[in-house]
């Protein structure tokens, strides 16, 4: 019975392979045209810093790591901007940040800030933030 079970996952996972399961491209309902890009609060670069021992540590924003069934994950971001998940293994926080000990390479791109709305194979695009000044007559 279990090598039926196994046999049985092993040919559906290599037909969803073979087929291009989740390439498919978000459409919009109406028009059959590529979803507009969700807006998140930013991307950013994934950092490699220098430790004093010459070992170098890999991290991204606290913010952007996400639990989900016991492991962790970020969100990156390709060069066409759409999202995939990347299962990582974690390690200490850092001033805002957490180590990063496998998973991530540095200058990958993921988002800076978990949002439960944002799904594997969206467009993503960095929201552009506003500041205004204010000029006081004293």
């Amino acid at each position: 019975m279990d090598a039926r079970v196994i046999r049985l996952f092993l040919f559906a996972a290599i037909l969803s392979v073979v087929t291009g399961c989740g390439n498919e491209r978000p459409e919009s309902p109406e028009t059959g045209n590529p979803a507009p890009p969700v807006l998140v609060e930013s991307i950013v670069a994934v950092e490699e810093l220098s430790g004093g021992n010459s070992a170098t540590e890999i991290t991204v924003p606290e913010g952007a790591v996400f639990h989900q069934g016991g492991m962790a994950g970020v969100y990156v971001v390709d060069g066409e901007g759409r999202l995939t998940v990347r299962w990582v293994r974690t390690g200490r926080a850092l001033n805002g940040s957490r180590v990063i000990l496998g998973g991530l390479d540095a200058g990958e791109m993921v988002v800076g800030r978990y949002d439960r709305s944002l799904r594997e194979g969206a467009v993503v695009k960095q929201q552009v933030s506003e500041t205004k000044e204010i000029q006081s007559n004293e």
